[in-house]
């Protein structure tokens, strides 16, 4: 009897079912505040490898959603040979099973380090989310991968100890939800093996060389040193208490940088408000620990400094104010590995602003779409670079020709002095998005009922 053929019987079966509906009311209940977060008609991703967990998740929101609204997404790795084909094929099978919409993609090339292999996983749940429309993906992180990763960022050094979280809103508005984390691994197993649920084994988790493979290694140590008590809800307690104090930082760190060009610290003495703000301020720069922390001390010490972040920007420091300095002139160049803030304050005086915002034809209509507001399609935004117009810029503005900058300058009699001082906004691989003024570009035209909103205004 084929995998398929077991799946049908299994989901068939209404006993099965009651027992994942209770599941869906312990775990997705009232954390997600439905509807509130989550409409009627939004599409629901799920990640689902074929393992107990994602094949657990998969089957409590069927039991909680109809068929229409869920797909299931699966990243082949291609590191297992033939046992990754057959995780696909199983996944084929339930999603099937399930008559849910299912989509994949197979690796073909590139690094086999954990952080990679997690980059093109999440590229592609990235890319079928822009393309279904959908602003939420749900994963099957559960109780034991709190306690790893708490482990692990201790061992780091890390201001979120917390993670990883139940629902967390990013800044393209997408939404991760990872409904089992109070729901410890042995359980879905329990559940599995009870009813003869089959699923898939991924042989690489019981490699050595995977760190987060040691640290499950040890857990069982942990049962015999703490065997008078129940350490694992002690973990997730403190997992817990950690994610309510992370939240209330990070609001009154977020609160301290409206302002890109300055961050002002004069009146904070608190080192954890302190670190957050100046992560927040800076957004995902790959700063050394060594670069960071020099960048905290002279705050801390009350010093002055001038600390290079990049070969276009150094931070001016002098009695706790932060001042973003680049090279003399209009000419500027700002990089950015997710774009965090609401507003940018730019070298040139202007600023501009984002948000996600619903769609119709009729945004376009009531606001104009070449003036200073766009409505775009946010996939390409949130890794940006914002610079001066160089010579040689083309780009494809929706509904038309390719053409270069300075004829669509030209063209919009635009004068000569101030085409040097707007913001050129560029995806991550450098193609034009965007410049104030002139439509943005074909590709990022809108296609679904969510956009992100781009204002650009003077300060």
């Amino acid at each position: 009897m084929t995998a398929f053929h077991v799946l049908a019987m299994i989901v068939a079966m209404e006993s099965i079912w009651r027992q994942f509906s209770q599941i869906a009311d312990r775990t997705l209940g009232s954390r997600l505040k439905f509807p509130t977060i989550i409409s009627s008609n939004d599409k629901l991703c799920v990640a689902c490898s074929g393992g107990t967990d994602s094949v657990c998740l998969v089957l409590i929101l069927a039991a909680r959603f109809p068929a229409h609204r869920l797909v299931v997404l699966h990243y082949n790795h291609n590191t297992r040979g033939q046992e990754t084909e057959e995780d696909e094929q199983f996944v084929r099978h339930l999603a099937n099973a399930l008559e849910l919409d299912f989509f994949t993609e197979k690796r073909l090339e590139g690094a086999l380090s954990e952080h990679h292999l997690r980059q093109v996983r999440y590229a592609f749940f990235s890319r079928m989310m822009a393309k279904i429309g959908s602003r939420f993906l749900f994963l099957a992180h559960h109780a034991n991968d709190v306690i790893e990763t708490m482990l692990m960022r201790l061992a780091r050094g890390s201001t979120e100890i917390a993670a990883p979280k139940y629902c967390q809103l990013f800044q393209d508005g997408t939404y991760r939800v990872r409904p089992l984390l109070s729901i410890f691994k042995q359980e879905i197993v329990d559940l599995f093996t009870q009813h003869r649920i089959p699923w898939r084994e991924d042989s690489s988790n019981r490699q050595p060389h995977y760190l987060r493979n040691r640290i499950r290694r040890i857990i069982p140590l942990f049962d015999h040193i703490f065997a008078d008590r129940d350490w694992k809800s002690g973990f997730l307690l403190t997992h817990r208490y950690l994610e309510e104090d992370a939240s209330c930082l990070n609001q009154m760190a977020e609160e301290l940088c409206t302002d890109f060009q300055k961050l002002n610290l004069q009146n904070i003495f608190h080192g954890a408000i302190i670190r957050r703000a100046i992560q927040f301020w800076l957004g995902d720069l790959s700063l050394t620990r060594t670069c960071f922390e020099e960048i905290f001390r002279a705050i801390i010490c009350n010093d002055s400094a001038k600390i290079s972040i990049s070969p276009e920007t150094f931070i001016k420091i002098d009695k706790k104010i932060l001042h973003r300095v680049s090279h003399p002139g209009n000419d500027f160049k700002i990089r950015f590995n997710n774009w965090q803030f609401g507003e940018l304050y730019l070298p040139t005086g202007y600023k501009l602003s984002r948000e996600i915002v619903p769609f119709s034809e009729q945004n376009l209509s009531s606001e104009g779409l070449n003036i200073s507001t766009i409505y775009i399609h946010g996939e390409n935004c949130t890794k940006i670079t914002i610079r001066t117009w160089q010579p040689g810029d083309r780009y494809r503005p929706i509904n038309a020709p390719t053409k270069s900058l300075k004829k669509l300058f030209s063209e919009k009699k635009i004068p000569v002095q101030r085409r040097s001082s707007l913001p050129i906004l560029c995806d991550e691989k450098g193609a034009i998005i965007w410049v104030p003024h002139l439509p943005p570009a074909d590709f990022v035209k809108v296609h679904n009922n969510y956009a992100l909103k781009i204002t650009f205004s003077s300060t």
